[in-house]
């Protein structure tokens, strides 16, 4: 459902560069969960507002307690912007601008000063969970954070929530297939298949070589002494 004030911190939060729910939630805090312009805080209820302005910090950016609370946002903007806030700076610095004046100061404390006991870091890390919850709520109803306070992290969707129930988008149905025939597919089939060429083959081993022959020993000589030698004696001449 729209609304007048959700709509107003939307704008300055876009116009610093800071998540507007991070700055709903400092200013839940800073203003016990009233997001109030008129309530009134610290020591001696000096302090009012949305970001509890101190009373120099009411003269310089011109906060008052009779404004409304888009005209006080004007007033928060300037103070953030004076003070060092820079676009894209997370909850850490917005609130160690606002507390400690100006970013980076995460271990400073103003409970000297009326406020609450703990520092910049203790008060986003450890007290700020319901006023993230109220935050939400301001900023729309039933929305869930997914930016875990106390981080300067990027949010996962636009200002840092899910959209509201009902509004996620319709599932995409998957792709028809296509059952067009694959006319190619069914012509490559038909055509006959090349024929294998036939693998050259390895030429056969020339045959080894025959062993050279070995040389014969020459006849001996004849010996015409040597064989009448050993003809028998029978049939020799007597003498």
């Amino acid at each position: 459902m729209a609304s007048p004030l959700r709509d107003a911190l939307i704008a300055s939060a876009q116009r610093i560069g800071a998540n507007p729910l991070d700055l709903a939630t400092v200013i839940s805090y800073e203003t016990g969960g009233t997001f109030s312009p008129s309530i009134r805080g610290g020591a001696g209820n000096r302090h009012i507002g949305l970001i509890q302005f101190g009373p120099a910090e009411q003269r310089d950016y011109g906060a008052s307690q009779g404004q409304s609370f888009e005209e006080q946002l004007g007033a928060a903007e300037r103070y953030l912007q004076a003070r060092g806030f820079q676009p894209g700076m997370g909850i850490l610095d917005l609130y160690s601008t606002i507390n400690a004046g100006r970013p980076g100061r995460y271990n400073a404390s103003d409970a000297g000063n009326g406020g609450a006991p703990g520092t910049v870091a203790d008060k986003v890390n450890t007290q700020m969970g319901a006023h993230r919850a109220k935050a939400a709520a301001f900023l729309g109803g039933d929305f869930t954070p997914t930016m875990p306070a106390g981080t300067n992290e990027a949010p996962a969707t636009p200002f840092g929530f899910q959209a509201p129930k009902g509004d996620a988008p319709a599932p995409q149905s998957a792709p028809a297939t296509d059952d067009t025939a694959d006319v190619a597919a069914i012509l490559r089939s038909l055509m006959p298949k090349p024929a294998a060429q036939e693998q050259p083959t390895a030429p056969a081993e020339a045959p080894a070589p025959a062993p050279a022959p070995q040389p014969q020993a020459p006849p001996p000589q004849f010996d015409a002494g040597r064989f009448f030698a050993l003809l028998p004696a029978t049939g020799r001449r007597r003498t």
